[in-house]
């Protein structure tokens, strides 16, 4: 388990380290932040000291090794726009993203598992077809339309959840289940898919013809051998949760760090935008991290505990 933990840590140091790369070329190739931040008053002669001030004046290579040794530090500078500290400005948004993203992870996964589950029992059969028909309609919809759709409905024409905002947890429902939505589709196909697979293994006649329950059948022995599939959807999902809070914390105002993300790219501050997409990329590795090992729990033919 050591040497999965090892392996996987420097493989995530790598891929932090290409994405937070790839983002700095971006910015830069992008347009001069220092002509957003300057009066358009400004003479070329205050434009140069705020371009010295921020190190804009040095050749890209050169600001390239200096960010290098920067992030590895974790100092990303500060904001270009409120002159905070990029760092602290994304962990105080930090709490507000993760807790929609387990929210609408967890409402989507109790929701999709038994659904995808049914799906398989009742193959052919109404329950299947109105499973699958769920499944369609939330993949066919951009999140974005999901949350606006929300918002009409529950927010104007029946207003009884708050339409943007944070704070309490009527805030949290309609952010949570515009993304919970989107993700249903594809916990039901493939918790779907993989059950069906291994209802047709033989052990699952031995084990019905022992007496056992069927809810015994399906959760013990049956979900416990497709979970496999299920986990790597989740792990899949995690990324898009955190990638497009972007879009949903836009829409309904929520203090996340999509929203700071969007708020900095619009407006060219190269640090915060750094420090946002550094934290978003090591919790998804790390998230993927710790489902990669409860492979090894819930299936002990994968060798990572040994």
């Amino acid at each position: 388990m050591l040497r999965f933990i090892v392996s996987r840590v420097v493989q995530s140091v790598i891929t932090i380290l290409i994405i937070v790369s790839v983002v700095f070329v971006v910015l830069n190739l992008s347009g001069d932040p220092i002509r957003m931040m300057a009066s358009p008053t400004a003479s070329e002669q205050e434009v140069a000291v705020l371009r010295t001030e921020f190190g804009f004046d040095k050749p890209l290579v050169v600001r390239y090794v200096d960010f290098l040794a920067q992030v590895s530090r974790l100092r990303f500078g500060d904001s270009i726009s409120t002159q905070q500290p990029a760092l602290k400005l994304v962990l105080q948004r930090m709490p507000a993203t993760l807790l929609l993203a387990f929210a609408a992870l967890a409402l989507a996964t109790l929701i999709g598992i038994p659904l995808g589950m049914l799906a398989a029992v009742k193959r052919g059969k109404t329950a299947d077809t109105a499973a699958m028909l769920v499944s369609m309609v939330g993949q066919s919809m951009p999140v974005f339309w999901i949350a606006l759709l929300l918002i009409f409905v529950f927010g104007v024409m029946i207003p009884i959840l708050p339409p943007s905002g944070y704070g309490t947890p009527a805030h949290l429902v309609l952010p949570s289940v515009s993304i919970a939505i989107f993700l249903l589709a594809g916990i039901v196909r493939v918790t779907r898919s993989s059950v069906l697979e291994v209802l047709e293994q033989p052990f699952v006649t031995v084990v019905r013809s022992k007496g056992l329950a069927e809810r015994v059948v399906l959760f013990k022995h049956v979900f416990r051998n497709a979970s496999i599939p299920v986990l790597t959807q989740l792990s899949l999902q995690m990324r898009f949760v955190i990638g497009g809070s972007v879009v949903v914390e836009s829409v309904f105002g929520w203090p996340g760090v999509g929203q700071l993300l969007a708020q900095a790219a619009y407006g060219r501050d190269y640090p915060v935008v750094i420090a946002a997409t550094f934290f978003i990329a090591l919790f998804i590795l790390a998230f993927s991290m710790v489902l990669d090992l409860a492979y090894g729990l819930v299936d002990p033919r994968v060798r990572i505990w040994q």
